[in-house]
């Protein structure tokens, strides 16, 4: 594991392999372990999991406000320093609010812009309600919200306890701050700005997320949709051969 200094504060990251760079930007606390699958990307791109900060081994302690925006001006500092010029940039579920933030910010850092259960704005009942529910229970009892993330998110035991031991890091703070962000995060409007080629995953039995998929098809100029079957939302852990499969053959095809 690496480490470097983002606006005063330590950002831990991993970065294995060659190639083009693909940045992986994690839901509120389940930090980068959530990517430990992604890891075999690595034979064909190069592989950057970070935990943002106040999530897993990064800074605990966060002074600056904690925001869509901010995660987001922190990942183009994250990636002047390692003198990244453009990158892919992946985020899962509310970390792709982060990703559409970059994509539309910033086009010209992003390659190609990956979401996984994405969506542009929290205006579904279900959706809301999850992250009323997530800003709740990080503040009330982030050991129990970490629990049922690693359970839903896979059934191996030992990797269900890395989860958990890596989302038991986070900042309770932090981590409800997140949810609460982006369930107020609004780029629906600016969809038409995204100029980077985009690459969407949705599992099919996953209704409220998928939900979004025609908004994307009317607003995105280049995008490329995967529906896995049978599958719901956490496809990073629960269908990962498919995942890097499609990410693989999509980004290869587009040299």
């Amino acid at each position: 594991m690496k480490s470097i200094v983002v606006n005063d504060e330590r950002i831990c990251y991993e970065d294995i392999g060659e190639g083009i760079p693909i940045i992986f930007l994690h839901p509120p606390g389940m930090g980068r372990k959530v990517f430990y699958e992604q890891k075999a990307l690595s034979k064909h791109f190069r592989i950057i999991l970070l935990d943002f900060p106040g999530h897993g081994d990064s800074s605990y302690n966060v002074e600056r406000e904690v925001s869509v925006e901010r995660f987001g001006e922190d990942i183009i500092a994250f990636m002047n320093g390692l003198n990244i010029t453009a990158a892919v940039i992946f985020g899962y579920s509310s970390g792709g609010a982060i990703a559409q933030y970059l994509a539309i910010h910033y086009p010209s850092r992003v390659h190609t812009l990956i979401l996984s259960g994405g969506y542009p704005i929290v205006d579904r009942w279900m959706i809301k309600n999850e992250h009323r529910l997530g800003v709740y229970t990080a503040t009330k009892s982030k050991n129990l919200l970490a629990n049922v993330l690693a359970i839903s998110h896979t059934k191996d035991r030992q990797f269900r306890r890395e989860l958990k031991e890596h989302m038991y890091k986070a900042n309770h703070h932090v981590w409800a701050k997140y949810y609460y962000d982006v369930m107020h995060f609004n780029c629906k409007d600016d969809l038409a700005k995204i100029t980077a080629p985009a690459l969407l995953m949705y599992g099919s039995r996953s209704d409220s997320f998928n939900t979004y998929i025609k908004t994307y098809k009317k607003e995105l100029a280049d995008v490329e949709i995967f529906v896995i079957k049978g599958e719901s939302h956490q496809l990073p852990t629960r269908q990962p051969s498919y995942v890097n499969q499609i990410i693989t053959g999509y980004l290869l095809s587009r040299k």
